[in-house]
C-alpha cells in the first residue's frame, strides 16, 4: 500500500532573491498609465496585448481611456502610453494634458497627430500596406505573416528611426518620446515594440532565458520512458518543468488517479529532487467526456465561450431568453456557476498532487484557454503562470505571449512565463527546422524567452535534439523555477519556492480522493481485528448473561 501520509524533513528556506530576468543597477520601478482610445470592448485584444508588453518592464500599469484622462493626476506616473485603436477626435482637454504631461510619452496607432505639439518630429501622410521583413538595429529581420496597415511617417532631423519595414519608419523617437505607427501588436510587433519599451524604459540590458517544458504527463504517462529522460536531463544539468494532470479520464468517464500508479509517482518525485518543477496542467484536462490531453477544462470549446453550466447541461444563449433582464440575470448566475467550477478544480487539482509530495509552483490552463474571470481566480491560488494567454472572452483562438516574462494588470499579480517556440510534432521534420529559426530570430532579440514545450511519448532523441538546440544559444540563461519566488495556496495548505528551495507548511493529507482511500483502507485493515473484538465481547457478555441465570 502506498504511503498516504509522509514526514517532510525542513528545509532552510532562504531570504535572498534570485532571478534569471534582474534588471541592470536601476531598481526604480515605473509607474505607467495606459490610455486608450477604442470603438467597443471587442477591441481590448490590443490593450491587453499592450498590457503584457508593459508588464515585461513593470506591474505597475494603471489603464483608463481617452475621454477620462483628465480625471486622472498624470503627473503621478512616470511614464505614458497612448493607443489609438479607432481614429476619433480627442477632446481638447484630453490633448492638452497630454501634449503637457511632464514624463516621458510612448503613442501607437491613430490620433497621435492631434497632439502635434508634443510629437512634432514627426509628419504623418496618411496609411499605407507593409508586407516586407522588419528589421530592428541590431537583430535579424522578422517576416511578417501577412499584410499590415501601418501609417506612413516622416521624421524630422532629429528623430531617429529604430525599426522599419524597407523604408517605412515604424517606430520613430526622440528627446524621450516614442511612436509605433501600427495598428496591432500581433507578432513580429510584439517583438518590435518590445526593443524600443527597453530603451524607453531605459532597462536595455541583454537578457535570453530558455525553459523546457515535458508536457501532458498524467497517470497513464510511461514512467520508464519519463526515468530515462529524467537521467538525461539531469546528466546535461538543465532545469525543466513537468506539466502534470493529476487524473485521467476517458470518453467514457473511467478514471485513473495518480495513486493509482504508485511507480509513475516515485518518477516524478525523483524529476522532482533532480531539476524538475511542477506545474499543475488542470486537474482531468477536460470539462465534457474526452480523453484527458484532448479536451479543454477551463473554456467550453464546443460554444467557444466561458464553463457557464455543467457539461451535463445545454448550453443556453440570448436567443433562449424572452426579455433582456432574464438574460443578463442568467449570466449573472452563469458566471458564479464558472468561478466556482474553477475554484474547485483547482484546488483538488493543487491537494491531490501535494497528497504525494509533488509541489506545483505554477499553473498552466489546458490549451492555453481560459477566461479573464478565470485568471482571477486562479491567481488568489498561484502566482506564476505558464505558457500563453487568452485575450478575450470572445474567442479562445489567438492566444499570445510576450517575448518576455510579464505581469499584465489582466493576470491580477500573477508573472506569466511565456512559451514563445512552440512544439515539436511527431515525425516531422519540419517543427524542429521552424523551431531553429524561431530561436535564431529571438535570440538576437534584447529581452526573448526562448522556451518550447516537448510530448515525452516522443521519446528521448526528440528531446535531445530540443536540448541541443537551444544549449547552443550564446549568453542564454536555463530558467530553474525554483530559484523563482513563487506562493501556491489552496485552503490552509500554502507552498513556497526561492533560490531552490521548496517550503510546505501543511503536510496532512488534504485531498477528499485521497481521504476516502485512507477511509477504505483503514476500514479494510481494521475490518478483521473489529470483528474478533465484537465476537470476543458477545462472548463475554453471553457468558455473563449464563452466570447470572446460574445464580
Amino acid at each position: 500500500m502506498y504511503k498516504w501520509v509522509s514526514i517532510i524533513a525542513s528545509v532552510l528556506f532562504f531570504m535572498g532573491v534570485s532571478t534569471v530576468s534582474a534588471e541592470n543597477g536601476d531598481d526604480t520601478k515605473p509607474s505607467v498609465l495606459l490610455v486608450h482610445s477604442l470603438e467597443n470592448q471587442g477591441q481590448m485584444k490590443e490593450v491587453r496585448m499592450l498590457d503584457a508588453l508593459l508588464g515585461q518592464f513593470t506591474d505597475d500599469i494603471t489603464l483608463t481611456t481617452d475621454d477620462k484622462l483628465q480625471e486622472k493626476e498624470v503627473n503621478s506616473y512616470s511614464h505614458l502610453f497612448y493607443y489609438g485603436g479607432v481614429p476619433k477626435q480627442l477632446s481638447k482637454s484630453t490633448i492638452s494634458v497630454l501634449n503637457n504631461y511632464q514624463g516621458k510619452i510612448y503613442a501607437a496607432g491613430h490620433n497621435v497627430d492631434q497632439f502635434s505639439q508634443r510629437f512634432s518630429f514627426l509628419e504623418w501622410e496618411g496609411e499605407t500596406l507593409i508586407n516586407s521583413d522588419v528589421t530592428l538595429a541590431g537583430a535579424e529581420s522578422m517576416t511578417l505573416p501577412e499584410e499590415r496597415i501601418v501609417y506612413d511617417i516622416r521624421k524630422g532631423d532629429k528623430a531617429t528611426v529604430a525599426a522599419k519595414s524597407e523604408d517605412v519608419p515604424l517606430v520613430v523617437h526622440s528627446g524621450g518620446d516614442y511612436y509605433f505607427s501600427g495598428e496591432t501588436f500581433s507578432p513580429p510587433f510584439g517583438q518590435v515594440i518590445t526593443e524600443s519599451l527597453a530603451a524607453f524604459f531605459e532597462k536595455d540590458n541583454k537578457s535570453l532565458v530558455k525553459y523546457l517544458r515535458l508536457e501532458d504527463v498524467d497517470p497513464l504517462s510511461d514512467p520508464n520512458q519519463l526515468q530515462s529522460q529524467a537521467e538525461y536531463l539531469a546528466e546535461m544539468n538543465v532545469p525543466y518543468m513537468v506539466s502534470l494532470i493529476p487524473v485521467h479520464t476517458n470518453e467514457e468517464g473511467e478514471t485513473v488517479h495518480l495513486s493509482d500508479s504508485p511507480e509513475l509517482i516515485d518518477t516524478l518525485q525523483y524529476m522532482q529532487d533532480n531539476g524538475a518543477s511542477i506545474v499543475l496542467h488542470g486537474y482531468k484536462h477536460q470539462y465534457r467526456r474526452s480523453e484527458t490531453g484532448e479536451g479543454f477544462e477551463f473554456w467550453d470549446v464546443e460554444n467557444d465561450r466561458p464553463i457557464y453550466q455543467p457539461s451535463s447541461e445545454d448550453a443556453k444563449t440570448k436567443s433562449d431568453f424572452k426579455t433582456d433582464q432574464a438574460y443578463q440575470s442568467y449570466m449573472k448566475e452563469a458566471a458564479t456557476f464558472e468561478k466556482q467550477y474553477i475554484e474547485e478544480v483547482v484546488t483538488k487539482g493543487i491537494q491531490e498532487l501535494t497528497d504525494h509530495n509533488l509541489y506545483p509552483l505554477a499553473f498552466e490552463a489546458p490549451h492555453y484557454a481560459m477566461s479573464q474571470q478565470g485568471y482571477d481566480v486562479v491567481s488568489d491560488h498561484f502566482s506564476s503562470y505558464v505558457g500563453q494567454l487568452q485575450l478575450t472572452n470572445n474567442t479562445w483562438k489567438g492566444q499570445y505571449a510576450p517575448p518576455y516574462e510579464s505581469q499584465p494588470s489582466f493576470l491580477h499579480g500573477m508573472t506569466v512565463y511565456p512559451e514563445t517556440l512552440g512544439y515539436i510534432e511527431k515525425g516531422e521534420q519540419a517543427s524542429f527546422d521552424r523551431m531553429d529559426e524561431e530561436i535564431g530570430q529571438r535570440s538576437t532579440l534584447t529581452k526573448s524567452y526562448l522556451s518550447a514545450f516537448y510530448h515525452p511519448y516522443l521519446g528521448l532523441e526528440g528531446l535531445k535534439k530540443v536540448v541541443q538546440n537551444l544549449e547552443a544559444v550564446d549568453d542564454s540563461t536555463w530558467l530553474d523555477l525554483k530559484e523563482q519566488n513563487n506562493t501556491v495556496s489552496a485552503g490552509d495548505l500554502n507552498i513556497t519556492s526561492d533560490n531552490g528551495q521548496i517550503k510546505v507548511d501543511n503536510t496532512k493529507v488534504a485531498s477528499e480522493h485521497e481521504r476516502s482511500i485512507f477511509r477504505k483502507e483503514i476500514l479494510k485493515y481494521a475490518a478483521f481485528p473489529l470483528g474478533i473484538l465484537i465476537i470476543v465481547i458477545l462472548y463475554v457478555a453471553r457468558k455473563a448473561l449464563n452466570r447470572k441465570k446460574e445464580n
